[in-house]
């Protein structure tokens, strides 16, 4: 079961994998609080989504004050659903929320900075967010349907590997809320992409798509242990209450955050 947390009207959500890892910071967020106004209503973290910049950057400074991070370090990608992946160092702290960004066509984030937190925005996609604690290095990622058919979150984990000195058997991760099996109802020519096993019939010539599992079998193929890896299993439609869902609410919807800081 996830870890919930409340700080006065805000809702998050931990995983006790990463807690265990003792070297993070993290949550993923939920719409309760926050300033937000209209159509957004809530704790919004998305920029383009018709918001003020003013109640977005007052979200954030919410959640940083809540989880100890340090608003202006704060630093995201551009999400376009890609399978990108970019490292973050000292030079990027805070862009894409306190400052502007270059980073384009990104939707995922890898550091061993220390007290540099990253963060992705979801609305159903599936939020990932990776620690390996020996090596130093954490990664955060954005992986929609297209992201997961394309395996993002694989190329998180080889970078994490490659460039940090991580070792998969030591990387713990957290699948956060997203879509779950229950809802994501979709046509052949995206249920195609995925193996059968992912797969259930709905209805004529429609399926749904569990993309938690696919995700989480991308993560045991990359050689993580079964023990670190923790789906929390929070579907963002069900729970369309607490959680933004771009499905229920098209694009008159705010966007979540998975946060994750080295200490």
């Amino acid at each position: 079961m996830p870890k919930k947390i409340v700080f006065d009207d805000r809702v998050y959500f931990q995983s006790d994998v990463l807690n265990e890892s003792g070297c993070v910071s993290h949550c993923f967020t939920s719409k309760c609080g926050g300033v937000s106004c209209g159509t957004v209503k809530g704790l919004n973290l998305g920029y383009r989504v018709g918001d003020k910049q003013e109640a977005v950057d007052e979200n954030y400074r919410l959640v940083a004050g809540d989880f100890g991070f340090d608003f202006s370090r704060i630093t995201a990608g551009r999400q376009t659903h890609s399978s990108n992946i970019r490292i973050i160092t000292e030079s990027d702290a805070g862009k894409g929320v306190s400052r502007e960004s270059e980073f384009e066509n990104v939707d995922g984030l890898v550091t061993n900075v220390k007290g540099l937190p990253l963060v992705v925005y979801y609305a159903d996609c599936v939020p990932i967010l990776l620690v390996d604690e020996t090596a130093g290095v954490i990664a955060a990622v954005h992986s929609g349907w297209r992201g997961t058919v394309a395996k993002i979150v694989k190329n998180a984990v080889d970078i994490m590997i490659s460039d940090f000195g991580a070792d998969s058997e030591k990387i713990k991760a957290a699948i956060g809320p997203s879509i779950g099996l229950c809802c994501f109802e979709t046509g052949e020519e995206v249920a195609c992409q995925f193996d059968d096993s992912l797969l259930e019939p709905w209805g004529k010539e429609k399926f749904k798509v569990d993309l938690q599992k696919a995700n989480e079998n991308i993560l045991l193929s990359c050689g993580l242990a079964q023990r670190n890896v923790d789906v929390l299993k929070i579907c963002t439609v069900c729970n369309n209450d607490i959680l933004y869902s771009y499905r229920m609410e098209k694009e008159a919807t705010g966007r979540m955050g998975a946060f994750i800081s080295l200490q």
